[in-house]
């Protein structure tokens, strides 16, 4: 009983352990933030990086964004090429963590929702950065995400020194274009809302490819705070400019939190729209589940599938050497209710207890009393390594007599458990196989690409760390809830169909599953919206594909798969010979059947004879398991 309860235990540990990061990494996440911000306000710094013209302009005495320019070369592919220059005044106050730049690619950031109501919470969007440099000169960033917009940290916790500063950011956007039902559409938010400073100037400059001609473009652009458009919100409708290749958009002082937003759509079939997507873009993470499934195929091909079934004749005698629990394993691949009333039975069978059913108030309950003058260890032929387990746990405590009832689960629970490990130990070598040392070879390796996945994914709305705990705590949690769903819930609703009882079992095991699926859902979900659709579908089908390999690569051994034809031949035996004769016994006398020498087998093999089936109904307990 020890490994079961320590994996048992492990497993609840990994649950409760999960559930506290879960919950405590939100409460815990603005106290590491603000710990880094202390921290930087209080270390010892340089005086800061000079400043590009190395003077405060006369007259200026706050900080601004002087200038703003934006040139966006859309391409054949529909990704964007996007250069940004921008000159800034500091007066060492609102750049004293350094330069950041958030650069808006989530549908939040996108604050005309008239222009855009075909857009939701995951864009799709995708920004790869190109070059960074001040003042003419390449400077180290951090790239991360924060509330919907892509952040970029130019030489992050380094101080602006007062003075101009000039910078210039180039990236690649892909995902931006919109291909709607009738028309493409191009909106882009380029300041975006986080700049809490106020701009002299901004321009936009959007350079089409040559497949796109400018007269077939319909433009439209507004300045203002987020949700502006013209009359509402103090938004202002921009007029635009024709270039070389595109068009041109202006705007001038600009308050705090104040952007240039465009427009633009083009009749279909200038662009070439992605096939899937997101899918598309991300197409090379779903590359892992597939690569998993081929692993388990060939596994299963050559190790998985089982030997290939005989002729059955009918067997006169159980077979040599199983017990009616053993037999019931190797038909059934597991134990459960009607395991544990067989043994009961095999051992009033074998003279070493009584089995009475109870009546009255009691009615459904069984009181097995120990025989004495017996001695289960010295018997001939003995008894079986579970039966003797059985026993000793139901006289452990000295007693001379237990009542089995269906209604205390906890005892029943722990025979059967004792049944378990004694099947397993002595069947599971010879008669099953699991494969066992390639399920965890591609489940480590499953385990090895989510981490890979996590540490080089695009984030979008949380930081690396996040995304990192999140894949762990999916992976992890919903790995051993499917094992436990698999292993438990799937073989109670099995019993329950078959009227075999269950149905407490199925509605507490539909429960967890349920409250933890609800979590894992809203946790993929997440991981949808902080990295990609693809990346949340490629790590679900890693967890569901490792889940469904436990029970595909366990399989019969040609010694197993004898013993279960031998079983089913001895089972037809029971049905069409003994089973009148036992009936008779059953209806003259229920004490005369429990030592009928083959009701143990009976019942293993469920061969319908009504003394069975009541004791098998009194032992449906709350666990099962395969």
């Amino acid at each position: 009983m020890i490994m079961p309860r320590a994996i048992k235990g492990l497993v609840q540990f990994m649950f409760g352990l999960a559930l506290v990061c879960l919950f405590m990494y939100p409460r815990m996440a603005p106290m590491i933030r603000t710990s880094r911000a202390l921290k930087a306000r209080t270390s010892t710094r340089p005086a800061g990086r000079p400043a590009g013209q190395g003077s405060t302009p006369s007259g200026a005495q706050r900080e601004l964004i002087v200038s703003f320019a934006s040139d966006v070369s859309l391409r054949k592919n529909a990704t964007l090429d996007v250069r940004e220059e921008f000159a800034v005044h500091s007066e060492g106050d609102y750049f004293r963590y350094g330069m950041i730049r958030d650069l808006p690619i989530d549908s939040e950031a996108r604050w005309d929702r008239r222009l855009v109501g075909e857009w939701t919470k995951d864009t799709g969007i995708r920004v790869k950065i190109l070059e960074v440099s001040e003042d003419g000169a390449p400077v180290s960033y951090e790239q991360g995400s924060d509330s919907g917009y892509e952040q970029l940290r130019i030489a992050p916790w380094e101080p602006l020194a007062p003075g101009d500063h000039r910078f210039v950011v180039r990236y690649e956007a892909d995902g931006v274009p919109q291909f709607l039902a009738d028309h493409d559409q191009l909106y882009w938010n380029a300041l975006g809302h986080y700049w809490r400073l106020p701009v002299d100037e901004a321009v936009v400059r959007v350079h089409f490819p040559p497949e796109v001609p400018a007269d077939v473009v319909t433009a439209e652009a507004y300045a203002g705070g987020r949700g502006a458009s013209p009359g509402r919100f103090g938004g202002t409708q921009l007029e635009h400019s024709a270039i070389a290749d595109g068009l041109e958009f202006r705007a001038a002082n600009l308050g705090p939190a104040q952007s240039l937003s465009v427009s633009l759509s083009w009749p279909k079939a200038f662009l070439m729209p992605p096939a899937l997507g997101p899918l598309t873009r991300d197409g090379v993470l779903l590359i892992a589940p597939v690569l998993l499934l081929l692993y388990y195929l060939i596994v299963w091909l050559a190790l998985g599938r089982e030997p290939q079934r005989g002729t059955i004749a009918i067997q006169y005698q159980p077979p040599q050497g199983l017990s009616p629990s053993a037999m019931r394993y190797i038909r059934t691949t597991g134990c459960d209710g009607r395991t544990l009333a067989a043994t009961v039975a095999q051992l009033a069978a074998r003279g070493c207890v009584s089995i009475e059913p109870q009546t009255g108030n009691q009615a459904g309950k069984y009181k097995v009393t120990r025989l004495s003058g017996v001695d289960p260890k010295n018997l001939q032929p003995p008894l079986a390594a579970e039966e003797l387990s059985v026993y000793g746990a139901l006289f452990e405590d000295d007693s001379s007599s237990v009542v089995l009832d269906p209604k205390n689960g906890g005892p029943l629970n722990r025979y059967l458990m004792r049944i378990n490990i004694e099947v397993q130990k002595r069947l599971n070598n010879l008669y099953f196989t699991r494969n066992a040392r390639w399920l965890a070879l591609g489940t480590f390796a499953s385990f090895l690409t989510a981490m890979g996945m996590a540490l080089t994914a695009q984030g979008r709305n949380g930081d690396r760390f996040t995304l990192v705990f999140l894949t762990w705590w999916f992976f992890f949690c919903f790995f051993f809830l499917g094992l436990i769903a698999v292993m438990t819930l799937l073989p109670a609703i099995g019993r329950a169909m078959r009227g075999l009882g269950g149905a407490k079992e199925v509605a507490i095991g539909s429960l967890v599953v349920a409250a933890f699926g609800g979590g894992g859902v809203a946790v993929l979900w997440q991981l949808k919206s902080g990295a990609s659709l693809a990346y949340a579908l490629s790590l679900l089908a890693l967890v569901v594909i490792n889940i469904a390999a436990f029970p595909a690569l366990k399989r019969l051994t040609p010694r197993g798969r004898q013993a279960r034809e031998q079983i089913e031949g001895f089972r037809m035996f029971l049905e069409k010979v003994e089973q009148d004769r036992m009936r008779r016994v059953d209806a003259a006398d229920e004490h005369a059947a429990s030592s009928s020498e083959f009701v143990p087998y009976a019942i293993a093999l469920e061969v319908r004879e009504a003394w069975g089936d009541h004791l098998a109904e009194a032992c449906v307990v709350v666990t099962t398991t395969r």
